[in-house]
């Protein structure tokens, strides 16, 4: 039987869980494997499926695909498939079903959040008990998951998430830099300080945005957030427009851009020269070792799985609310071309050794194979 694990993603939001369903597709193609999908309709997630020319199944709503749940019984028998990897939480109650009526299906379910708050009444001991492995993305979410879920230590395994070091990589080409550079508007002699990610509440843009307000106007430094700003493309439009609110008039208001959502992150990372990841709650965070994998020294925030993810070599880490750290961080880094230029080399390097794609989809395709 051939190898073939149907991803289940009844998610219809725009974020990293639904980036990784993606990713993760496609890897595991390039592995050999075969993949089939379960989704909402006009989601992210399905267009994901049509991208990477997965035969799908796409519902309404999840009380849709439950109530299929016979006739998607019949489909995953008549594929061959005996291992579901899910990816929401909501996601159990088909994939217990499942099992339910196919004992022999293996299920797989990465917590993509590793939320606070335990799950163990009836319904949460019903359903990870239908679970043969929890993929926690980092050890922070690892601990969690060991303290949170109705399930055994050895069914958890920290798995945390790669970046395909090809498309991710530093740009050694000056000409290549300065077009782009001139293309999004940046000044080319400027220290460009990234933020990458969706504009959205927890992330951490008002932090950032009120320490560069803080810096001195006599730098030569240049900010441009990279992410979407309205529901549209993931962000929360209010809360964007707050962080204008804080901007219009200010002296450095010509020196932050918020670029929106954009399809070329791979060609604008490298152009940066230090990228911010402010987040107070990351459970992962990809663009993190996207940036670190384009050279990118990181000031980061110093809890969720930042500390994970980035070491003294590659980075700093502060306080997520201390603005007068930001600040001061930013500083040292925009006036300091070697350690930027030291720091972007161990980034690289460490996601090379630690988050590679490969790296990540073998050991995915271990987890699949010691369950099934």
């Amino acid at each position: 039987m051939a190898n073939k694990v149907l991803q289940l993603c009844m998610s219809d939001g725009k974020g990293g869980m639904e980036l990784y369903v993606d990713r993760v597709m496609g890897d595991l193609k390039d592995e050999g494997w075969e993949v089939i999908g379960i989704c909402l309709e006009n989601t992210k997630v399905e267009a994901y499926m049509q991208q990477n020319n997965v035969p799908y199944k796409a519902f309404k709503s999840n009380a849709s695909a439950l109530a299929r749940v016979i006739s998607l019984r019949r489909w995953l028998i008549q594929e061959g498939v005996r291992v579901v990897h899910c990816h929401k939480s909501s996601d159990l109650r088909l994939s217990s079903l499942l099992k339910c009526l196919m004992p022999g299906l293996r299920v797989l379910y990465t917590d993509h959040v590793g939320g606070q708050r335990p799950k163990k009444n009836p319904y949460h001991r019903f359903a990870y008990g239908k679970v043969d492995r929890v993929l926690s993305i980092s050890q922070a979410t690892y601990q969690r998951n060991v303290s949170n879920l109705p399930v055994a230590r050895e069914q958890v395994i920290c798995l945390p998430h790669g970046v395909d070091t090809n498309k991710y990589r530093p740009w050694y080409d000056l000409d290549a830099i300065r077009i782009k550079r001139d293309a999004l508007g940046i000044p080319r002699d400027a220290v460009v300080i990234g933020l990458p990610g969706r504009v959205t509440p927890g992330k951490g843009q008002d932090i950032w945005v009120k320490a560069l307000l803080e810096l001195d106007p006599e730098l030569n430094f240049y900010a441009l957030s990279i992410g979407g700003t309205d529901y549209d493309s993931g962000g929360v439009e209010s809360f964007y427009q707050g962080l204008q609110a804080l901007i219009v008039d200010a002296a450095l208001e010509d020196k932050i851009t918020f670029l929106g959502h954009r399809n070329d992150l791979t060609d604008i990372l490298p152009v940066l020269d230090l990228v911010c990841i402010p987040s107070e709650n990351e459970a992962f965070g990809l663009t993190i070792i996207e940036s670190m994998a384009c050279g990118m020294p990181i000031i980061g925030s110093n809890t969720g799985s930042l500390p994970e993810l980035v070491d003294s070599a590659s980075g700093v880490l502060v306080g997520p609310h201390d603005i007068s750290a930001w600040c001061a961080a930013m500083d040292a880094m925009v006036r300091n071309d070697a350690t930027r230029q030291s720091m972007g080399k161990a980034a690289r390097q460490r996601v090379e050794q630690h988050f590679s794609n490969k790296q990540h989809v073998k050991r995915l395709i271990e987890a699949y194979s010691a369950s099934a």
